[in-house]
């Protein structure tokens, strides 16, 4: 065999090797490269982590500063006091006497006042609750009213027919045989309610009418703190009817008007034809005067200094018969006096009105 042969020979069979070799590598570097795509492929069906926002930092809220109005001071021109009155007819007498009023105090005390009319007291106790009038005259369930509900308090109470307060009377026709327990020459109960008007128990009265408070609802507080029940009533609208009704029997067998500041047996309306109504209709018992006159009431919002000053200028309006009419004509009633008072001087009263169990509202302009 010759040389070149074996070169030949030698030389086919490297190249078979490098082809062989060469082959591998390259099945080698697929499969690492499919490799390679699978673990990416695998990765990316991954879900991607979440970032976590950072949340913005919190700002703090600063309020700003609350400007809160300082009311304007009662008695000046943008701000007076206001003086109500009751006027149903809208007397145009009573409004010209409460100007005067109104100037009187307000020359010798300084303070603006004003003076208002009113059609009834439920609107001028509406306007007081809200604070729209200062000072005004009220009856005595009015006031509890009203002072029940915190928007007045009692300053001074009027004179009238020369007496602060009154009470009820129980009257009966003399043939009835109900004893009495009243001295006519000290013009006194002789004994107390328990005592006297047990006697009514199961009998028919005559009042005056609902609301009433000598006519039916401090006589009706009376006899249910005595446990004292009576039969159907009858309504008569005024004393005298009540008198008229027990002089001729049948209608009911007792009665109740006022006492204190007269006696309706001596009324022109009965005595005129009834001449011995004095010793036909009697006397039974009455109350002590507890029921207060007209008052004069002032809202809260007057401060301690400026109610001095204002009593001590009604006071100065009674001085005179001049200040004296004034007050009387704007009111409707006989004022002759004033006193300062407390609220406890209507203690018995309102016990009185809660024994009956009537709702206040209802006693509203009495």
């Amino acid at each position: 065999m010759d040389q070149p042969f074996l070169i030949r020979y030698f030389m086919g069979i490297l190249r078979s090797l490098a082809r062989l070799f060469a082959w591998k590598i390259s099945i080698l570097s697929s499969i690492l490269l499919a490799g390679a795509f699978l673990s990416a492929c695998s990765v990316s069906t991954q879900p991607a982590p979440t970032a976590t926002p950072t949340p913005p930092p919190t700002a703090t809220f600063i309020p700003l500063p609350t400007v809160t109005p300082t009311p304007l001071p009662l008695g000046i021109d943008s701000n007076p006091l206001v003086f109500g009155i009751v006027s149903e007819s809208s007397d145009p007498k009573a409004l010209a006497a409460a100007d005067q009023i109104t100037k009187s105090i307000q020359q010798l005390t300084g303070k603006v006042m004003t003076a208002r009319s009113y059609l009834s007291y439920s609107l001028l106790v509406s306007d007081m609750s809200a604070g729209k009038v200062h000072l005004a005259f009220l009856p005595p369930l009015t006031y509890l009213y009203a002072r029940q509900l915190g928007f007045a308090s009692v300053v001074m109470l009027t004179n009238h027919f020369g007496v602060y307060q009154y009470g009820s009377r129980f009257y009966a026709n003399v043939g009835s045989q109900f004893m009495s327990f009243y001295d006519p020459k000290t013009d006194h109960s002789t004994a107390d309610a328990a005592a006297a008007l047990p006697q009514f128990n199961g009998k028919r009265p005559c009042w005056i009418d609902s609301t009433s408070v000598s006519g039916y609802i401090v006589p009706l507080g009376i006899l249910k703190s005595k446990n004292i029940n009576v039969a159907g009533a009858a309504f008569l609208n005024n004393p005298a009817a009540v008198i008229r009704a027990l002089y001729i029997t049948g209608i009911c067998d007792f009665g109740v008007t006022f006492t204190t500041t007269g006696d309706p047996r001596t009324s022109p309306a009965v005595a005129q034809d009834l001449t011995d109504v004095m010793n036909r209709v009697i006397v039974v018992w009455q109350s002590d005067p507890i029921i207060p006159n007209l008052n004069l009431s002032f809202h809260p919002s007057i401060r301690s200094d400026m109610r001095d000053d204002l009593i001590f200028g009604f006071k100065d309006l009674l001085k005179d018969d001049i200040g004296k009419a004034a007050l009387s004509t704007a009111n409707s009633y006989e004022i002759l006096d004033l006193k300062q008072v407390d609220d406890t001087i209507y203690d018995p009263l309102k016990e009185l009105v809660r024994q009956t169990g009537i709702d206040m509202l209802s006693l509203v302009g009495r």
